[in-house]
């Protein structure tokens, strides 16, 4: 565990950079780069934030990873009612909720917890509040258990080269009924890369009363220890563009995997690709990607049995609408490591002033 984490300016710094704040798109740089007019530039980026097609820029916080390293896929039953709704919303480890209907589940739910024992103690309790039926009353869940140590592909932006071609190919030009023009489009490459932004140390050391430069100094301590990445805009649903279908699987490769894996890391579509290292039911991998209708996902699958024939075996779709999201928000859960991090170190700080006070 690095001792940046235990410094509790550190952690005030790292709840305003995740959330996004102190951290904004250069107009100006987008401008010379493009050779556009700033008033041009600014217009497009307005529309882009306007129309929900992008976030705003932040720092991703790429120790959760290291913090919950269990990722866990559960399809479950979950009540309907508004105590339910807020649970969703608001619960430390949710990173993402579908509504769907498979067999007796309504819900498709991605947490991360630090182990096993951890998630299973967060079910009980959520049985406990009445917001799963007990396995008296029909309480059952299938759940996939990942390591996020066992990622062979993260790429949240590479859905944007089947958006270009989209476009390029006249097969959907607008998304949110905005209409992607030349120049929209290269700014939304940009900036989903990280590139034309900027952070604004003064306004950071003003919220925290501290020196420019030792926000300088201290971001960059925290990128060199990987605890988060450089600034970037995502899409709203993080690795599926607005209007586009994620889709689910689980893949079987019963032979030349190598070849495969390589395949499906260079592929546009694939978003993620985690290696399921137990084994479920047999299956090895489980890849989340993105198409635009459920035909291109269907197509895309037998170009790729045709390429690799006998190689592909046992696979399992599921598809996930726009409509079907209910909840996708990982800074949710980055934040919540911060502030529980900052809770503990504030509760020690309350114990030793009562420890000193009764001293005395």
């Amino acid at each position: 565990m690095t001792d940046l984490l235990d410094d509790e300016l550190n952690l005030k710094l790292l709840k305003l950079i995740v959330s996004g704040e102190g951290v904004e798109i250069n107009i100006s740089q987008l401008s010379k780069i493009l050779n556009k007019h700033r008033n041009t530039i600014r217009e497009r980026v307005n529309n882009l934030l306007e129309y929900k097609i992008i976030n705003k820029p932040q720092y991703p916080f790429s120790w959760l990873f290291k913090e919950l390293p269990l990722m866990v896929i559960s399809k479950t039953n979950f009540m309907r009612d508004e105590k339910t709704k807020y649970f969703i919303e608001y619960d430390d480890p949710i990173f993402a909720a579908f509504f769907f209907k498979e067999e007796e589940y309504n819900t498709l739910m991605i947490s991360f917890h630090k182990d096993i024992c951890s998630h299973q103690k967060w079910r009980e309790n959520v049985v406990k509040e009445g917001l799963l039926p007990n396995r008296e009353e029909g309480y059952h869940s299938q759940v996939i258990y990942l390591g996020t140590g066992c990622f062979v592909k993260y790429n949240p932006s590479a859905p944007i080269k089947i958006v270009e071609q989209n476009i390029k190919d006249e097969k959907h030009l607008s998304i949110n009924n905005y209409e992607m023009d030349d120049l929209s489009l290269k700014i939304l490459k940009m900036l989903l890369r990280g590139e034309g932004l900027r952070t604004n140390e003064s306004l950071i050391a003003k919220k925290l009363d501290i020196h420019r430069r030792t926000v300088e100094r201290r971001i960059e301590n925290l990128r060199r220890e990987g605890i988060v990445s450089k600034p970037v805009c995502r899409f709203p649903r993080l690795i599926v563009p607005p209007e586009y279908i994620l889709v689910l699987s689980l893949f079987q490769i019963k032979k030349q995997q190598d070849v495969v894996l390589k395949a499906l890391k260079e592929d546009p579509h694939v978003s993620w690709i985690i290696k399921a290292v137990t084994g479920i039911g047999g299956y090895d991998l489980v890849i989340f990607s993105t198409f635009y209708q459920v035909e291109d996902h269907l197509e895309w699958q037998e170009k790729l049995d045709q390429r690799f024939p006998s190689c592909i075996g046992a696979v399992k779709n599921t598809y996930l609408s726009p409509a079907m999201t209910f909840s996708i928000d990982p800074e949710y859960v980055s934040l919540c490591i911060i502030k529980n991090r900052l809770s503990r170190i504030y509760g020690k700080k309350l114990l030793k002033t009562i420890d000193i006070e009764r001293t005395h």
